[in-house]
């Protein structure tokens, strides 16, 4: 487990002439807007003797909880005592520097503060290996200072020294060799510290202020990998989150059903990198329900913990890029995202899609999958429309005496708040991934996360159209990315779904239209029927926007087509049949209609990915149509 010894390695290289003790040393402050208490609490488990020192016929553990407080006046909490900091010190070869500067560095607890709140939501953390348990101190703040109860749990014989209340102090027994049976034993041995934990805390004075049907585990390094182990081994932990620390004790079938977070340096744990990064990967294939891996940018080991920052206060370089004080507000900010969502029942944004506020989160692997988000600065809505053309016949179903279309349009919306549209329906996410191959749930799609606003109220009128087609079989939620950028940038844009040339199109009454036109030879006959019905079915939906509730929205003299594949190819005879369409863009379309004279003197681009020769430049198609364009 290298990460674990990475904090040794980089402090070693640090020398005095670029530290220097600064008096005014502090912790970063909570965010949240409730006072936070503290108190420490001494365990004894009796059933089993410890497993580094079995001359010890028990396991002793020494417990900080972190809660909601009522405002009390009183002594902060100290950061370490006297002997932690100086084996802090030792274990890391700082030379120069008084180790008492780490009894004096500031925090924002308030010694055994009056409770505030019962029932509250509780997080155990775990800390690394070698480390104390003051390392996570700000975390458990921001945590208890926005309503959670933390239990900070130190693992005796594990790190550099536990100070206990009769004034023992015992150093990391543990220490030594650090092959893979090591590192298997030290994770299962933590399980089974917050098992007794969590039990000696059901049975305490402690108790009211537990909901014991929602707690979660978080850990730093090692304390992060027994959190899989431990949640395997105690259902109480219903979400966990592992920070920066590799798994060396496997995650085995069934696996884990429940929440779990990845979250570490990019340098280390993005995927395919190595073998911290490999056990992430083994264990993310056996984590069966919610799950995010995410990695940070510029950050190292000590970046998610309080060395960072204290270290930087200091002037210690531990190789970040990322300012310390930026790497612990990332830390804080999605661990709680995740509890607030898992134990709250919260949605929270942060985890669903990378967020312009943290650049240097990268969203490695998710088990949802999400669209990125739109580019401009306007809220998105959007809302479906049902239409019916009453005119003709369907083209692909005869029998059907009228041609019904679903339509998405998108628009600038009034406000961002409110539930997201749904990608796909059940049945319309089966009928695409249907002979896909993946290995997904037939109702992934479903769970796509979305930018717009469902049903949200428009802002602003007479805005310029944009009409969209999807390519032949792909359902029109394909271009809602596009959609949703456009709409972003000021733009109403109107998706249309050609019935019966897609996979599947769900409709209000709950019927469900398949792909009857894939039952039909595609010859050149049918590209060239496909693209003549596509124009009509353009300007039926141009004609009954402009006569609904959606028209003041749109200003008619403003519209635009653009098309996938051959929705893309169908732009050039939709233009050529309605004049409204201003200006055009076939995006990858093959066109098998061919644009005879006068042919089209509005603006008109082709957009290929040249990659595939057959859309390349050169394509005989394009060069015969491009040829009739004078404009």
């Amino acid at each position: 487990m290298k990460s674990l010894m990475a904090v040794t390695a980089l402090t070693l290289a640090l020398t005095s002439s670029t530290a220097s003790a600064d008096p005014a040393l502090a912790l970063a402050k909570p965010t949240g807007d409730r006072p936070v208490g503290t108190t420490s609490l001494y365990l004894k488990d009796t059933s089993r003797p410890d497993p580094w020192m079995p001359s010890v016929p028990y396991r002793e553990l020494m417990v900080s909880l972190f809660y909601p407080a009522v405002p009390t006046p009183g002594p902060k909490k100290q950061f370490m005592t006297e002997a932690e900091a100086k084996a802090v010190f030792d274990e890391a070869g700082i030379k120069g520097i008084p180790p008492s500067v780490l009894t004096t560095v500031r925090t924002d607890a308030v010694v055994d503060a009056r409770p505030a709140g019962r029932g509250l939501p509780a997080v155990v953390l775990s800390p690394g290996f070698k480390r104390p348990r003051a390392e996570l101190t700000s975390l458990s703040e921001d945590l208890a200072s926005h309503g959670y109860l933390v239990v900070l749990v130190d693992h005796t014989y594990e790190n550099v020294a536990t100070t206990f209340p009769d004034g023992r102090v015992t150093g990391c027994a543990a220490c030594g060799s650090y092959d893979l049976e090591f590192w298997q034993k030290l994770q299962r041995g933590r399980a089974k510290d917050v098992s007794f934990v969590l039990d000696s805390l059901a049975h305490s004075k402690w108790a009211s202020l537990l909901d014991g049907n929602r707690i979660g585990m978080a850990g730093h390094s090692v304390g992060g990998a027994s959190s899989i182990g431990t949640m395997v081994a105690d259902p109480r932990i219903k979400a966990g989150i592992d920070i920066d620390g590799t798994t060396d004790d496997p995650l085995l079938a069934p696996g884990l059903d429940r929440p779990f977070l990845f979250l570490g340096r990019a340098n280390t744990y993005t995927p395919g990198t190595g073998d911290e990064a490999g056990s992430w990967e083994r264990d993310w294939a056996q984590l069966t329900g919610w799950k995010r891996w995410l990695t940070v940018a510029g950050m190292q080991h000590p970046s998610f913990t309080d060395i960072g920052l204290v270290g930087e206060q200091l002037g210690l370089d531990f190789g970040a890029t990322t300012p310390a004080a930026r790497g612990q507000a990332i830390t804080a900010a999605y661990v709680r995202a995740f509890f607030d969502r898992h134990l709250r029942g919260k949605p929270q944004p942060l985890l669903d899609q990378p967020s312009p506020r943290y650049p240097e989160v990268a969203f490695a692997r998710t088990s949802t999958p999400y669209l990125p988000a739109p580019t401009g600065d306007r809220p998105v809505g959007s809302t479906a429309v049902y239409l019916k053309d009453t005119s003709r016949p369907d083209p692909w179903v005869p029998s059907v005496p009228y041609r019904e279309l679903m339509v998405t349009l998108f628009y600038p919306a009034a406000s961002a708040k409110g539930p997201k549209t749904q990608y796909l329906t059940p049945a319309e996410s089966a009928a695409l991934l249907r002979g896909s191959g993946l290995d997904v749930p037939a109702d992934l799609l479903t769970t796509m996360v979305t930018n717009s606003v469902a049903d949200a109220r428009p802002a602003g009128h007479g805005l310029p159209l944009i009409v969209l087609s999807p390519g032949y079989t792909k359902p029109r939620a394909t271009l809602s990315t596009l959609a949703e950028d456009l709409a972003s940038h000021g733009y109403a844009v109107a998706v249309v779904g050609h019935t019966y040339e897609n996979s599947g199109q769900s409709f209000p009454d709950g019927h469900f239209a398949g792909c009857a036109s894939c039952e039909v030879p595609h010859q050149s006959e049918f590209w060239q029927k496909l693209e003549l019905g596509r124009a009509k079915d353009v300007s039926f939906v141009l004609d009954s926007l402009t006569h609904s509730k959606w028209a003041p929205l749109i200003d008619a003299n403003r519209i635009g087509m653009a098309g996938h594949s051959m929705g893309g190819a169908s732009t050039i005879p939709a233009m050529v049949a309605d004049s409204r369409i201003k200006a055009g863009i076939d995006i990858d379309g093959k066109t098998e209609l061919p644009l005879t004279a006068p042919g089209l003197s509005r603006p008109f681009l082709f957009v290929n990915h040249e990659q595939v020769p057959k859309c390349a430049p050169g394509n005989v198609e394009w060069e015969r149509d491009y040829a009739q364009m004078t404009g």
